[in-house]
């Protein structure tokens, strides 16, 4: 009777072994990723997939040319299943062409949050086609925009935080559309993307933080072990007197009374199983600074 008893128990705790290693056998490269980020300021860490859109929402229909992704970067889509009657979404473009069955335009998508072609503070206009059948993309230009305007912070340079999660300036846009057509918007993270400049990027991370005055210092380490490989560290940041260092190495420095504006840096790929460092500094007022990673694996 022990003896079966006692077998019972090496079953149970063999088939528990077995199941712990299994589950750490599947996890993606992604999650072992995750677990080894660290931030002084516990701000949230975002990790988003790219997948390419279908090639029936970017090739020609019988209702709308094809789009031209040999010159697209950064791109957010979503196809609404009950389609879009255009006429409501004419308030949320600055400008736009009538297609007939789609409009091609620009939406603003300003800083603070704001709707509309006139507003205060800093802005970027982002490309977007809404068609009839439902189909809504924005992107941007890789020749014509800066890589870092796909960050969108989505408040007050005056206000501190972090970038709203799964969020992107792209993904504000379709947001604007929806929100002036009078549509119900569930959340960013139903919005899919992808980068056609960065055809082999698979994941996309975003971590950052706005201060008014003060410090903050934010670590990273790529695992020794880990399969996924950095395309490119980018590092956007503006400011009044605000500095910014990546390894004690000075990247951003700037100051001037009532000076705003965003520069975007790229920096070069870090070492795995190094931690490495952000330092970011304010004076007087808010140095909002912020830095993407894309991945490939």
């Amino acid at each position: 009777m022990r003896s079966s008893i006692k077998n019972i128990v090496f079953l149970i705790l063999g088939g528990l072994i077995v199941a712990s290693l299994m589950l750490l056998a599947f996890r993606t490269p992604w999650e072992f990723q995750s677990s080894h980020l660290t931030n002084s300021l516990d701000n949230p860490f975002q990790g988003m997939s790219l997948i390419a859109p279908p090639a029936y929402a970017i090739e020609a229909t019988s209702t709308t040319p094809p789009l031209n992704t040999s010159r697209m970067s950064f791109i957010a889509y979503y196809q609404r299943i009950s389609g879009w009657t255009l006429a409501d979404t004419v308030p949320a473009f600055v400008n736009y062409f009538d297609g007939g069955n789609y409009y091609d335009g620009l939406v603003r998508v300003w800083d603070n949050g704001g709707i509309g072609a006139t507003g205060s503070g800093a802005y970027k206009d982002v490309n977007v086609r809404v068609r009839a059948d439902g189909w809504i993309l924005a992107w941007f230009d890789r020749f014509l925009d800066d890589a870092g305007s796909i960050v969108w912070w989505g408040h007050t340079i005056y206000q501190g935080g972090s970038p709203p999660p799964y969020s992107t300036t792209s993904s504000r846009a379709i947001e604007i559309v929806f929100t002036v057509a009078g549509a119900g918007f569930s959340g960013y993270d139903m919005i899919s993307m992808y980068d056609y400049s960065e055809p082999n990027a698979t994941r996309l991370l975003i971590f950052g933080n706005s201060i008014y005055g003060g410090t903050a210092n934010y670590y990273y380490t790529i695992p020794a072990n880990s399969t996924m490989v950095p395309i490119k560290l980018l590092i956007r940041a503006g400011g009044y007197s605000g500095k910014l260092l990546v390894d004690g190495d000075l990247v951003y420095d700037k100051a001037g009374a009532g000076w705003w504006g965003w520069s975007t840096f790229e920096v070069n790929a870090w070492s795995k199983g190094v931690q490495h460092t952000i330092s970011q500094y304010g004076d007087r007022s808010e140095a909002c600074s912020v830095a993407f990673i894309m991945w490939s694996g």
